[in-house]
Parts: structure tokens; sequence; C-alpha cells
């Protein structure tokens, strides 16, 4: 049902590399925060749009590429299952890209995502300086120490593309209104949900690598539960928001993923134990973040007009 689209050739090589099939979501993040200043400000700066979009995948190539590089330090890519949704990929381990040039090309797409944050930095000091900062620590030391660190990595996950929705509004006309905290959070918890689901056929390997994410600590059983729970609350929470009209009401548009999110909640209550029967239901999660943010930004250029 479920299939993996592989590139072949040295051009293939270095998108997989990159993760190119994965950069959507942060198109679809950025998306979100040119909505919600659309929605405040009902006037869009191209430019800076642009520039933060691309200063936006520069940044997450970077931590695709350390992933992949630190995975291999660790020897985690040795043990992991591989599935269209995790477990990363063999280029390193099967020498098809040498390590110290994958560091580089993680090296080059961190600086240029940098340069990008330089402009912007000129524009709008303050608010985005902490923002910067803490994106490029976390891009960095991410795989290497920060997973290390209790429950922290779904948290530091969520909060990155939180912090790009955030930083796409703010670098439109430097103010930031209760909108973009408000979508800041949704984005913030559908992000963290994607990497939860996707951890659950890493447990073994990442126990190996020490790392302690929140499907090590709880266990797959409990686990699956939060995952319910989880998805429960971020369509709780939409509704909320939008009772007290911080968000309008176009934004339940969100709420047409639901069947999905039921779907995918059947599949991981089930089969949390099987990696193989899990799958599908990361294939949902998947869908559900995706549409989940993109209908979030749809339903903000709705209500401004």
């Amino acid at each position: 049902m479920f299939e993996v689209f592989t590139l072949t050739g040295s051009i293939g090589k270095w998108l997989q590399l990159l993760r190119a099939n994965f950069l959507v979501l942060t198109v679809i993040t950025v998306f979100a925060g040119l909505a919600a200043s659309f929605y405040q400000n009902h006037t869009i700066n191209f430019l800076n749009a642009t520039l933060c979009l691309i200063g936006a995948l520069l940044a997450h190539m970077a931590v695709n590429v350390f992933n992949n590089y630190f995975d291999y330090k660790l020897e985690v890519d040795k043990y992991t299952p591989k599935t269209p949704f995790s477990g990363g990929i063999n280029l390193i381990v099967n020498n098809q890209i040498k390590p110290s040039t994958a560091f580089q090309v993680g090296v080059l797409c961190l600086i240029g995502a940098g340069l990008v944050g330089v402009y912007f930095l000129k524009l709008f000091f303050w608010p985005l300086f902490p923002i910067i900062v803490y994106g490029a620590i976390s891009i960095y030391f991410y795989t290497a120490y920060l997973s290390r660190i209790p429950a922290l990595s779904e948290i530091i996950a969520g909060t990155n593309y939180g912090f790009i929705m955030l930083g796409a509004s703010l670098t439109q006309y430097g103010n930031i209104g209760l909108v973009d905290f408000a979508v800041f959070i949704l984005v913030s918890m559908l992000v963290g949900l994607l990497l939860f689901l996707n951890e659950f056929p890493d447990v073994d390997a990442d126990k190996m690598a020490g790392r302690k994410h929140l499907i090590i600590l709880l266990g797959r059983k409990k686990a699956s539960k939060l995952y319910v729970a989880l998805l429960i609350s971020i369509y709780s929470l939409v509704v909320f928001l939008v009772g007290l009209k911080i968000l309008p009401l176009t934004c339940l548009l969100v709420l047409v993923t639901g069947w999905l999110g039921y779907k995918a909640s059947c599949i991981v209550l089930k089969n949390y134990d099987s990696v193989k029967e899990i799958v599908p239901a990361l294939a949902f999660n998947v869908l559900i973040v995706l549409t989940c943010i993109g209908l979030i930004g749809v339903g903000l250029v709705l209500g401004s007009f």
C-alpha cells in the first residue's frame, strides 16, 4: 500500500542524504507562519518570505545531514529497522558518501542558513536572536547530545518547527501577535507527534545509542495510549482556540483529518509492538501532520478576507 520513492545515481544519492522528500514539512510550516502574518497584517513581503523559506530549508537540510552523520558515528544506522518514515539511511554506512564529506555538507547548509539569519537579524535583531541561537544549537547538538536527555527529543523537534513558523511570521514585519503563539503551539505539538510515532520502530537501536526519548521511557504500550491522547488534545486545542476567537472559524478545516487520526490510533493501539504492522500508522501520521499544518495556514488565509 505504501511505497518508497528510491532515488538513484549521484544526484539521487545527495538528495537522499539531504532527505529531500521530507523537506515538504518545512515548506508547509513556513506557509503557516506567512499565513499567520497575513491574517494579522493583510499583506505579504515576498522578498522576506522567499529568503525565509530558503533559510528554513537549509536549516532542515543541515538537521538531516547531521542526524545521518551522528547516527553513523554512534553506529545507530547499523541496527535500526528501515521503514519509509523512520530508521534513517545507510549512505555513509555503505561507503556511498564519506563521513567527512557528509559532515562538510551539513556545515555548509548550516552556514547558508546562518547567512540568511544574519540578513534578518539586521532587520529584527532582538525578537529573532533567541530563535536563531536555539535553532543553531539544537541542529548541531541534537543527535549526539540532546537526544540523550530524557523526554527532550520530541520537545526539541516540535519547538524547532514551531520557531520556524514563528520566524516566518516575524520576518514579515517584525511583530508577533496572539495568533502567532497559538499556531506556534499547534505546529510544535504536531511535529513533536510526528517524531514521537516515528520513534516506535527505532526503540532497540536508540537504547543502544543511549537515547532516552518518550517511547523508551514509557514503553511502547503506554506510549501508544499517549499518542492517542496527544492527537485528541491537538484537535481539542484547535476547537478551543477557535472558540476563543484567537483563530478564525475557517481553521476548523483541520478537523477533516479526524478520520485519519482515528485510523492511525486504531493501528497504533493494536500494533504498537510490531515494526511491520505499525508502518501504515506512520504513513497516516505524516498525512495528519502535513495536512493539519497546511489547513491551519489555509484557514488563516481564508479567515483574513
